[in-house]
């Protein structure tokens, strides 16, 4: 039963747009999981959290999930608090519901902090980076921030939405440019400047699968993370450079890509090569 709900909630993620003739339902306040208030002090929380003014109304309504719409001139967010619930408990945290109800928002306030009123709407994954941005602002961990995406948003691209893999890039880019660290609670003993080793342990041994070690930075310190994260330590913080995937390949089964698409491929053996064909680097499963 619930693998039926979520391949439900999945095929209805974030639809952008309602048909003109239900308008007026569509904004009608009706009961559910979340209060008006609730959602109405969270989404003061997010405007705060990005540093700009609110732009748009928001209210319960029978619509299939969320969205962000724009009707007669104003600006709404309009949410089913029964989609957040069943979305709450799947994901098990709360952050999940904050990070929606994030990304609506940004569909309207991304326009004016970043593109500065040029288009009516953000696109997906302009909303998926604000929406990252304030969630790492509000002190949620970047795997509570991406709960949401892992869970609704679709393996391959749509005519309307983006793939997976993108919108969490997005999520992650957006906390990175919060100041957040970008591989979340992951986080080997890291070194100072000096080489020496610290006493904080910023990426637990279970956590790591995998070192890499790249021709152009032999004294990098580079991971793959049991989330597939390729990460860089770097004085006591952890930064996301990019993912690794497993592709159809029998020479290279394994490619590292990062948020603007560019990739390495990894042989059988650990040898990291780029497009051309040149040998960058090494990877050596963890403990092996």
């Amino acid at each position: 039963m619930k693998n039926i709900i979520l391949s439900f909630l999945v095929s209805l993620l974030f639809t952008s747009a309602v048909n003109a003739q239900n308008w007026d339902k569509a904004i009608e306040p009706t009961s559910g999981f979340a209060s008006v208030s609730e959602a109405a002090g969270m989404a003061r929380e997010i405007v705060k959290a990005a540093g700009v003014k609110a732009n748009f109304l928001i209210a319960e309504a029978p619509v299939p999930n969320a969205m962000a719409v724009v009707h007669a001139g104003k600006r709404y967010v309009l949410y089913n608090p029964d989609f957040i619930d069943i979305l709450t408990r799947a994901t098990g945290t709360k952050w999940a519901a904050v990070s929606v109800l994030a990304h609506e928002i940004g569909h309207h306030l991304y326009t004016n902090s970043v593109n500065k009123g040029k288009i009516p709407l953000a696109t997906e994954l302009e909303a998926d980076e604000f929406s990252g941005f304030v969630l790492a602002k509000l002190g949620a961990d970047l795997d509570d921030a991406q709960a949401a995406m892992k869970i609704l948003a679709t393996r391959r691209a749509t005519s309307t939405h983006p793939a997976r893999d993108q919108r969490i890039n997005s999520i992650a880019y957006g906390y990175r440019k919060a100041g957040g660290n970008a591989a979340g609670n992951l986080a080997v003993a890291a070194t100072n400047s000096a080489g020496e080793q610290t006493s904080e342990n910023v990426l637990p041994e279970k956590n790591i699968l995998a070192s890499i070690k790249f021709d152009l930075d032999p004294s990098g310190q580079y991971y793959v993370t049991s989330r597939m994260n390729v990460v860089k330590v770097n004085r006591n913080k952890l930064y996301i450079v990019g993912k690794l995937s497993r592709i159809n390949d029998r020479d290279f089964p394994f490619m590292i890509h990062d948020e603007n698409n560019n990739r390495i491929y990894i042989q059988s053996s650990g040898e990291i090569y780029n497009r051309t064909g040149t040998k960058v680097g090494k990877m050596q499963v963890y403990n092996s």
